[in-house]
C-alpha cells in the first residue's frame, strides 16, 4: 500500500516538485559537506514512504519567520529527548550519537537546554554546530516546517587555487 500511496503522490504533485524542488545553500552552517552556493535538489516528504531517518539533510522554514529556509541535518526524532554535552557531543535519550559529518566541527559548540521532541517535531542541527542557528536555539522544528529531504547537490563553481 506505501508503493501505490508513493505512486499517487508522485504523479499528483511532480508538477509542482518539478518547479520548485530547487533550493541553493546561504551561509556556512553545513560546512564541510554543503558549501554557501551549492544547488540542491529536494525530494518532498510525501515521496518518502519510510519518513524522515536521522541523519538525512532537510529543508525546512526557519522557526525566525523571516522568510528564510533551513539547511540543516536530522538529529532527533519525535519522541526522543535531545541534549548537548559540556564537550558539544549530542545526546540522543542519554546515548551519544556517533557523528562521523561533522568531525571537528564541534569546537566552540553552543551550549543548549535539553529538548523532547513531540509526537511531530525533528530536532535539526547544522554541521558546522559553532556556526549554525539551529533546534538549539528555536526548539524542535514542527514538520509542516520541513519542506523536503535533500537528494543530491551540484556544487557551485568554485575557483581553483593558483599554482605557484
Amino acid at each position: 500500500m506505501s508503493l501505490l500511496r508513493s505512486a499517487a503522490a508522485l504523479v499528483a504533485e511532480a508538477p509542482a516538485f518539478l518547479l520548485r524542488s530547487h533550493f541553493r545553500v546561504h551561509g556556512d552552517s553545513m560546512r564541510p559537506g554543503l558549501r554557501h552556493g551549492d544547488l540542491l535538489h529536494v525530494v518532498p516528504l510525501s515521496w518518502l514512504p519510510g519518513g524522515l531517518r536521522r541523519g538525512a539533510v532537510v529543508v525546512a522554514r526557519s522557526p525566525a519567520r523571516d522568510g528564510s529556509l533551513w539547511v540543516k541535518r536530522v538529529i532527533g526524532l519525535p519522541g526522543e529527548f535531545i541534549s548537548v554535552a559540556e564537550d558539544g557531543g549530542v545526546l540522543v535519550n542519554d546515548a551519544p550519537l556517533s557523528e562521523l559529518y561533522c568531525i571537528g566541527a564541534t569546537a566552540g559548540h553552543r551550549h543548549s537546554p535539553p529538548w523532547l521532541c513531540d509526537d511531530r517535531e525533528y530536532f535539526l542541527m547544522g554541521d558546522n554546530r559553532a556556526d549554525s542557528n539551529d533546534s538549539r536555539r528555536y526548539g524542535p522544528a514542527p514538520l509542516p516546517t520541513i519542506i523536503g529531504q535533500v537528494w543530491f547537490r551540484w556544487p557551485r563553481r568554485r575557483a581553483v587555487p593558483a599554482r605557484q
